[in-house]
């Protein structure tokens, strides 16, 4: 076949002949109904001519034959040429967008759509394309408005809607996310989909009896036992650990070989402290399968648990003699690591090789026992030959070595770290917000506030620098109204993060809102990882601000506690809950 200057390919001239009379060209004529059921054409206010759905399905046929040839351009020039045949067919127009796409053209693609949407706005179709080309283009605002448009024209759309709360949570806006997944539910009670998710974000921020009627609404709908194992997380983190026993029960009942799940109960069976009963499970389990990698790495955790490290130790480098995989070497340097067998465990670490994915888990763990060794320098020497190579270095590894080097008392030189760690990867934002972090520690404030706002320019959505910038700001009661904005955009980015929210009371606090400050406080307790001294003093504080001073005194006393011994933390707390319990006396 061959190709004419345009670019379009001519056809075979038998093929031509054959078409000759209903292919000769796009002129008015008396034309049969279409090959394929296309809409009802319309009139444009652009032609005075009908649309020629003969010329128009030709130059489809044409342009898709190109497409899937990755003829790209030349499938551009068929479909445009269809559309001159028929303005009106969404079928060509849901074409060209997408073509104009993949050879990154989206700009083109836009207008068309939206020229497309002046002349017939109601065309859900066409308006969710424009939504998924704004979305390829990273312009998500964008997207999120032409979904708000479709459910503003047919308010018992939930389809939009889905798609939406699907757009918010990949961009981590879980808030957002939930009231649209609310809103689908107010329109369609039944909503599947909008349960699952809703006992996903539920979970990730620990409201767990939430979670749980979401996940229990959903398999009432639609069971399934891999959502029966959300729900499972539910009664984990609750540690229901007989509903959770009997959910991985059930599921074994059904799929008694099901690996992951036994193991998954074996767990469970010890945090409850049923050893024996785990232990149990666990012979079954090595009757009822063949032992994988994974199998054995789990039951040498098992073994750990129970202390039985020589147990675990031999398992391990058995499975090693059969398969040398390096995720079970790493967990065998962490089991020796554990014994206190360094040298053995280095042994093991120094065969993991560079291309293995546990590489970089391999030098940190190597780093720690080197440190445990009180050999920092060898750290240093180790992490300087990584971060030299240009195949094996990492942020992660830069952003160690400066630590050490400030551990070390060489501020200078871990600075230095970072000056190299940038020139390497100019572009990654968490590295610079380590940086900030780095100087933050060595006492060199203003600095590192200045290096969070480049962070924040850079990524306007960096939770973590929004929560460091906001917070300093309300810690020296300066830009409140900004470090709200910039603290409330952090929660939304982070909700599941309890220092975020001691922040957000901390600005209300400073603000004198009392009472939104209490909340958030109280919600910074719940949500925090561990038990926090800053947090509870934190809620000291709004209590006696609020008038509560035994309860602020309570508080304080946590803080106290939470405390190490002989610092100066504690020695100025320790002050300040003497003086207050004495005011209270008079």
């Amino acid at each position: 076949m061959h190709r004419s200057k345009n670019g379009m390919r001519y056809f075979p001239t038998l093929l031509i002949l054959l078409l000759v009379f209903n292919f000769i060209g796009c002129q008015p004529k008396v034309r049969q109904a279409p090959a394929l059921p296309l809409p009802p054409p319309a009139v444009s206010d652009e032609t005075a001519e009908d649309p020629d759905f003969s010329c128009a399905y030709f130059y489809f046929l044409w342009g898709r034959q190109a497409e899937l040839a990755m003829r790209l351009p030349e499938a551009l020039e068929a479909y445009e040429k269809a559309l001159i045949c028929d303005p009106d067919a969404d079928y060509i127009v849901r074409k060209i967008p997408v073509i104009l796409l993949r050879m990154n053209r989206g700009e083109e693609a836009v207008a068309l759509l939206r020229s497309y949407l002046e002349r017939k706005p109601q065309d859900t179709g066409i308006r969710m394309l424009l939504a998924r080309v704004y979305i390829g283009l990273a312009r998500y605002d964008e997207a999120a408005e032409q979904y708000q448009v479709i459910h503003r024209q047919d308010r018992t759309d939930i389809t939009s809607l889905l798609l939406l709360s699907e757009l918010y949570l990949n961009q981590n806006k879980l808030a957002a996310a939930e009231e649209t997944l609310l809103e689908v539910l107010r329109v369609d009670s039944e909503a599947y989909p909008a349960h699952v998710l809703l006992g996903r974000i539920y979970l990730s921020s620990k409201r767990l009896d939430l979670s749980l009627a979401a996940y229990e609404k959903a398999l009432a709908l639609n069971w399934s036992p891999e959502l029966l194992l959300e729900k499972a997380d539910v009664y984990r983190l609750q540690e229901r650990y007989e509903e959770l026993n009997a959910i991985y029960r059930k599921i074994l009942e059904d799929d008694p070989g099901n690996e992951p799940v036994a193991l998954a109960l074996i767990h469970s069976l010890l945090l409850d402290d049923k050893e024996d009963e785990a232990l149990a499970e666990l012979e079954r389990l090595k009757a009822r399968v063949d032992h994988s990698d994974k199998a054995d790495q789990s039951m040498a955790r098992f073994y750990v648990r129970m202390k039985k490290y020589e147990e675990a130790i031999e398992l391990l480098r058995s499975s090693l003699s059969k398969n040398s995989d390096s995720e079970t070497r790493f967990l065998l340097a962490v089991v020796l690591t554990q014994t206190e067998q360094y040298d053995k465990a280095l042994a093991q670490l120094r065969l993991i090789g560079k291309d293995d994915e546990e590489y970089e888990n391999a030098v940190s763990l190597q780093v720690r026992i080197l440190r445990f060794m009180n050999k920092e320098e060898q750290a240093i020497e180790l992490l300087e030959r990584v971060v030299q190579d240009t195949e094996t270095r990492s942020p992660d590894m830069f952003v160690m070595l400066a630590a050490l080097y400030q551990l070390q008392n060489q501020t200078e030189l871990g600075r230095s770290a970072f000056d190299r760690a940038m020139v390497a990867f100019p572009e990654d934002e968490d590295l610079l917000y380590e940086f900030g972090l780095f100087l933050d520690t060595a006492g060199r404030q203003d600095e590192a506030m200045s290096v969070m706002q480049q962070v924040i320019e850079r990524q306007p959505e960096h939770g973590e620098a929004l929560n460091y910038v906001g917070y300093s700001w309300a810690d020296k009661s300066i830009n409140l109204d900004k470090a709200l904005a910039y603290i409330r955009r952090a929660v939304e980015l982070r909700p599941e993060n309890g220092y975020v929210r001691d922040s957000l009371g901390w600005v209300y606090y400073r603000l004198g809102r009392y009472e939104e400050a209490l909340a958030a406080m109280e919600e910074a307790v719940r949500l925090a990882e561990e038990e926090d001294p800053t947090i509870f003093e934190h809620l000291g504080d709004v209590y006696f601000a609020l008038g509560r001073q035994e309860e602020g005194l309570v508080s304080y006393r946590k803080a106290l506690s939470l405390l190490d011994e002989g610092s100066v933390a504690r020695s100025n707390l320790a002050e300040k809950i003497k003086y207050l319990e004495s005011r209270e006396k008079k």
